[in-house]
């Protein structure tokens, strides 16, 4: 009898292993390309720390092959779903600010390129230190929830990808225009953030500040870029210094009126300072930014 009870539990115990190593042998492995965290709202260390966390963990969950697609520590705007790649999943995540509060939200963003869907699950904290401070084993469970749930999924083409032919008449809030842009000779790059704010920074290393509005009615709607810093000479460096210095004291602010051609080209005019010998004249030129990022 005592036998027949080793004999049994050697048997269960063999039983176990074979299904454990099963199981192991047959989970489902996902490759995975990480492209970071989007956020416009915490600043540059706390963005890498964040960004860097997510990465980490991701990587040392069992059965994923984590890539990491980073150009930078933090996007100003979710990754181009067109450079996403055929049979692995892309992953990163959105976090805001809550406008009526002080918590924080978290959007995690899992695409399927090759199936043509986007899955995403919004979590909220009450600190951005909670966020910081969740297991792995959490962020483990979410990402696999978004990646075996399909009740999660919708369609990239008109959840994710924007149209090239989108106009200015489609925008609905200047948060679409957010990112970096360029294209002034004088300009090093204009950065439009969430809330209509941003800044442009001059090749000369002056910055101003930036409200950003929409105007118009559909199809006729026009973005409008007003400078709201105090003037300063270096805003204008097209102009004799001297005379910037002058203009300076009582130059109306500089303003953009831009229509969005596609979704990453603004064009339109500029009014602003133009040179009129050593002094200077209030006028207007044609401008054309481009998205960077």
């Amino acid at each position: 009898m005592q036998d027949k009870k080793i004999f049994l539990k050697k048997s269960l115990i063999i039983t176990i292993l074979l299904y454990l190593i099963n199981t192991a042998a047959t989970a489902q492995a996902y490759s995975i390309d990480y492209y970071g965290i989007v956020s416009t709202e915490i600043d540059a260390n706390m963005s890498k720390m964040t960004s860097d966390l997510y990465y980490t963990q991701l990587s040392e969950i069992n059965n994923f092959s984590v890539s990491d697609k980073r150009s930078a520590p933090s996007l100003s705007e979710r990754p181009d779903s067109s450079g996403f790649q055929d049979g692995k999943l892309s992953f990163f995540t959105l976090i805001t600010k809550d406008t009526n509060s002080d918590k924080w939200i978290t959007t995690y963003y899992v695409v399927d390129k090759s199936r043509n869907e986007e899955h995403t699950k919004k979590k909220t904290y009450d600190s951005f230190y909670k966020i910081l401070m969740e297991p792995k084993e959490v962020l483990k469970d979410t990402i696999k929830q978004l990646i075996e749930n399909d009740n999660s999924a919708t369609s990239i083409s008109s959840s994710a990808q924007k149209s090239t032919s989108e106009t200015a008449s489609s925008i609905i809030s200047t948060e679409e225009l957010s990112g970096t842009w360029g294209g002034e000779e004088s300009i090093n790059k204009i950065v439009i953030m969430r809330g209509g704010r941003g800044f442009v920074i001059f090749n000369n290393g002056a910055s101003m500040n930036i409200s950003v509005e929409l105007s118009g009615a559909d199809g006729n709607r026009k973005v409008v870029i007003t400078q709201k810093a105090n003037s300063n000479a270096s805003f204008y460096p097209e102009l004799n210094r001297t005379a910037a210095l002058t203009a300076a004291v009582t130059a109306k602010p500089i303003k953009w009126t831009l229509a969005l051609t596609d979704n990453n080209t603004l064009k339109g005019i500029k009014d602003t300072l133009l040179p009129d010998g050593d002094s200077y004249k209030e006028g207007s030129i044609n401008v054309t930014w481009t998205r960077l990022n």
